[in-house]
């Protein structure tokens, strides 16, 4: 099963699947907790709490912060005072004291650290992480595809094995680099084996209902205090956990379905931090003296896929005439209130292997435009049918200005809306011409996104591009351990996919946070873990 793709709303980027409605936090509309507790406000609510399950960043949110993993993200410093974010060109020890890799890049040998517990009491072993990382592969859910990085036929891990207590082989059936951040994600969490089998145990191919609502063994900074499904979690520090104590107490996670219920109580203070705010709403809190509204790097971006195996898409002068047809500053400027960086190519800002040189971004040019429509051989004047999801005012608000800007350039441009029921037949099937949506990858690795994205084989390809050189590029890279070499072909990869003008690209799309003024310190992930926020 692979992750969900985004329709996401526009200034948000949080998620690779479409954030679920829930209630509004704080019902009783009391004041934020004061003292060494947190209250974060969240767009979307998990659906599960069980890392095998887990697909959204809604899920993740929690998980990053409940459970540990072999290997973390590094951290760098934030745009502004006060924040830091993520690395994913950086990882660090977690769980794992150390790594080992072989020469062909096959062989990950992990050395445990001595002396962690589950709140069970039972000991945090080799034999616990291998029980862990083989319950995700088993089951086949969600986490499953990211343990997999994109490597579907045969699965990327072959075998995971404990030798002794404190040592784990994991064999991959190709090398992969990227095997330290597929470590980092949420479904590689290690749970209490103890814990599961009194719930259940594991049954292949299926979930495991119990977790979906309680802790698998907290392994990480905070444990599960409270959970009331769709409406908020309390995170409380974990005594025992084996890294640096959490740097507040407490950290009340509110799950928010609507927009406005977080502008207002972010301007109230009643929310701490508000994470998952649109631009246009961002925009209205930048001179409030509430808080601040800081932009992360979040590796997605504002697109809309166009659908090769149907006329027009199919040709690629024409592609290419409606990238050179619109007037993306004033868009960027408008509708995207600034936020973001503008680019053009397959890699977005946030990537480790974006390239700004070679991902310039494209500019209006309306006589480029024509002369490249008159060069495709299509007749004029040329229509074509733009998706938008339904539900998102936002998204469809950015679907009306497109179609008014490829008006003067003789293109007519009709709007679907799409209802949120039918959105995963859509791009299962490739029922749409043009789809707006926000995308990016779950692993922030441009070799996992182009996997699905851009890979002439792959069946969660909803554009059904092919550019073959492009995808020989990618395929070498994926596995060669020499890093010059790899750099070498993902610039093949972006000037053979610039080339092809395969889609429309406008913006990065950031991780938006409204910061209160009380607050000292938050680092942002693509999942967020709250361990270091005061």
């Amino acid at each position: 099963m692979k992750p969900s793709r985004t329709i996401a709303r526009l200034g948000v980027a949080v998620s690779t699947i479409t954030l679920l409605a829930a209630c509004a936090a704080n019902p009783d509309d009391k004041p934020r907790n004061a003292g060494s507790s947190l209250t974060v406000n969240v767009l979307g609510a998990p659906t599960t709490v069980d890392p095998a399950m887990a697909c959204g960043a809604a899920d993740m949110h929690l998980m990053e912060s409940l459970y540990a993993r072999l290997v973390e993200y590094g951290t760098s410093d934030g745009p502004s005072s006060g924040t830091s974010t993520f690395d994913p060109a950086s990882m660090r020890p977690g769980l794992a004291e150390s790594w080992e890799v072989s020469p062909d890049g096959r062989t990950y040998t992990f050395t445990i650290r001595e002396g962690v517990s589950f709140p069970s009491g039972e000991p945090v072993d080799a034999e616990a992480v291998r029980y862990s990382l083989q319950r995700t592969i088993d089951m086949a859910q969600c986490g499953f595809s990211y343990l997999s990085d994109g490597f579907d036929e045969p699965p990327l891990i072959s075998s995971v094995e404990a030798e002794g207590d404190d040592t784990v082989v994991i064999e991959l059936s190709v090398a992969d680099v990227n095997l330290p951040q597929v470590l980092a994600q949420p479904a590689a969490s290690i749970v209490d084996p103890v814990l599961i089998e009194e719930h259940g145990g594991v049954v292949a191919g299926e979930g495991n209902a119990y977790f979906a609502s309680h802790s698998a063994g907290a392994t990480g900074p905070f444990v599960l205090a409270e959970y009331e499904a769709g409406v908020r979690a309390v995170l409380r520090r974990n005594p025992d956990f084996w890294g640096e104590p959490t740097a507040s107490d407490e950290v009340v996670v509110a799950f928010v379905s609507d927009p406005s219920t977080m502008l207002l109580q972010a301007k109230s203070g009643q929310a701490d931090v508000t994470v998952g705010l649109a631009a246009s709403l961002a925009e209205k809190l930048d001179d409030d003296d509430c808080c601040s509204v800081v932009a992360f790097d979040s590796g997605q971006s504002l697109d809309i896929a166009l659908n090769w195996s149907v006329a027009p898409f199919d040709n690629q002068k024409f592609r290419e005439a409606l990238t050179y047809a619109l007037p993306y500053d004033d868009l960027h400027s408008t509708l995207g209130r600034g936020f973001g960086t503008r680019f053009y190519g397959p890699i977005a800002p946030g990537l480790p292997q974006y390239d700004a040189d070679l991902e310039r971004p494209r500019e209006q040019d309306l006589d480029r435009a024509s002369k490249l429509i008159d060069e495709s051989g299509l007749a004029r004047p040329i229509s074509f049918e733009l998706t938008v999801p339904a539900d998102n005012s936002e998204l469809k608000e950015f679907g009306t200005a497109v179609q008014a800007a490829l008006a003067e350039a003789d293109v007519q441009v009709s709007i679907r809306e799409l209802a949120p029921a039918q959105r995963s037949d859509a791009l299962n099937e490739r029922d749409f011409a043009a789809l707006a949506l926000v995308d990016g990858p779950g692993i922030v690795d441009a070799g996992y996104y182009l996997s699905y994205d851009m890979n002439c084989a792959s069946p969660y390809n909803i554009s059904a591009m092919c550019i073959p050189a492009a995808d020989q590029a990618w395929t070498e890279a994926r596995v060669t351990t020499d890093d010059d070499e790899r750099r070498r072909l993902y610039d093949t990869v972006i000037k053979e996919w610039v080339g092809a003008s395969p889609k429309l690209k406008f913006w990065s799309m950031p991780g938006l946070m409204a910061i209160g003024e009380e607050v000292e310190h938050v680092t942002y992930g693509v999942h967020l873990n709250f361990s270091t926020w005061r």
